[in-house]
This record gives C-alpha cells, sequence and structure tokens, in this order.
C-alpha cells in the first residue's frame, strides 16, 4: 500500500490559497485549517491518503507525572 502524505500548506497552494476549498477536501472545519495552515514542517499535522491526522500534544501527561 503506498500511502500519499501531504500538508495542509501544500493543499493550499494547489486550491491557490482557498481554505474553505481545502476544508472541503478534508471534511474539516476551515478554523482548524486556519489552525495548521502555517505547520510547513508537518510537526502538529499531516494528511494521509486524504484524511487529516493531528497530534493532540502530550495529552495526560501531567497526570501521569504526579503518580
Amino acid at each position: 500500500m503506498i500511502a500519499d502524505i501531504q500538508t495542509i500548506p501544500e493543499l493550499l497552494v494547489k486550491t491557490r490559497g482557498n481554505q474553505t476549498e481545502v476544508a472541503r477536501m478534508l471534511n474539516a472545519n476551515r478554523g482548524t485549517i486556519r489552525k495548521y495552515a502555517r505547520d510547513r514542517k508537518a510537526q502538529g499535522h499531516a494528511i494521509v491518503n486524504g484524511d487529516l491526522m493531528i497530534f493532540r500534544g502530550h495529552l495526560g501527561e501531567h497526570k501521569r507525572r504526579a503518580e
């Protein structure tokens, strides 16, 4: 299986900066597209085979440290 990996900035170039069109392509909110529009190195997100994958940070890490 070949994975097609892209970023939101790459899709914005393809759609000539149209955030609404990128949001429709990914079934995501336009605000989400704005949030990741400057993430050029894909540290917080990636688009794999047309599905938006996000990095949610270190969720729950503060609870694990307290134990």
